[in-house]
This record gives structure tokens, sequence and C-alpha cells, in this order.
């Protein structure tokens, strides 16, 4: 049977380009490789294996989410960036400008006593 695969969106269409890993899975995998290898061949021959077992997955690790985790289906900076705009910008976007409305009301003592003594003030000018 032949079939085809269709896409919802265009954007998400990533091209495979050896080994059934894209662009960005290829340069994880080879930057997991090289800096990973050399961190458990350092590791290895100083008799540390235990050690740098640990610590080749926190090596690995960023690489690894960098290349394959599409969290929502977005590349994980996308994601970060909106993620992080949500959580630390504004909490309401408004459409129009925002202008509080006044209403008249009951006048403080405090302006009571401003509006007191500008009107002194402006009598003794006169």
């Amino acid at each position: 049977m032949l079939q085809m695969r269709v896409y919802k969106e265009i954007a998400n269409v990533e091209a495979k380009v050896m080994w059934g890993l894209s662009w960005r899975q290829l340069a994880a995998a080879a930057c997991m490789l090289v800096l990973g290898g050399g961190e458990a061949a350092l590791f290895w021959s100083l008799g540390l294996s235990d050690l740098g077992s640990y610590l080749l997955f926190a090596v690995c690790l960023p690489f690894a989410l960098w290349g394959w985790w599409r969290p929502k289906g977005l590349k994980p900076e996308r994601y970060l960036g909106y993620m992080l705009r949500q959580r630390f910008g504004p909490k309401v976007y408004l459409l129009e400008s925002y202008v509080p409305a006044r209403f008249p009301g009951k006048p403080s003592l405090k302006e009571k006593t401003r509006r007191r003594i500008k009107g002194r003030k402006a009598r003794r000018h006169v």
C-alpha cells in the first residue's frame, strides 16, 4: 500500500538529513559525542567511571533537550520564550489605552486644606 504523510502545518516539517535525524538532531548528537565521549574517556582513564557516568548525564542532557524535546510541538527556544513572557510579562493585555475613570466624590480633608490655602494665597496677591 502506498502512503504519504500530510502535515497540518508546513512549519512543522523538518528535513531528515542523515540516519533519520534533522540538522538540529545531528548537531546535538555530534556535540554529545564529542563532549560526552571526551569526558567519558577522561574519567575512564582516571578510574572514576562511576562519577563520569553521572557527569556524562549532566553534560549531554542540554544537547539532548535542544535536539529532541518538542514541548507542545514547538522548538525549545521558542517555547521557553513564550513561557517566560507569559510568566513574567503583563497579566492583562488591553486592546485600547487604559485611562482610569474619575468620578467626582467628596473631597478629603487634605484636599479641602490645600484648596483653602490656595484660595488665601490668591486673595493676598490681588
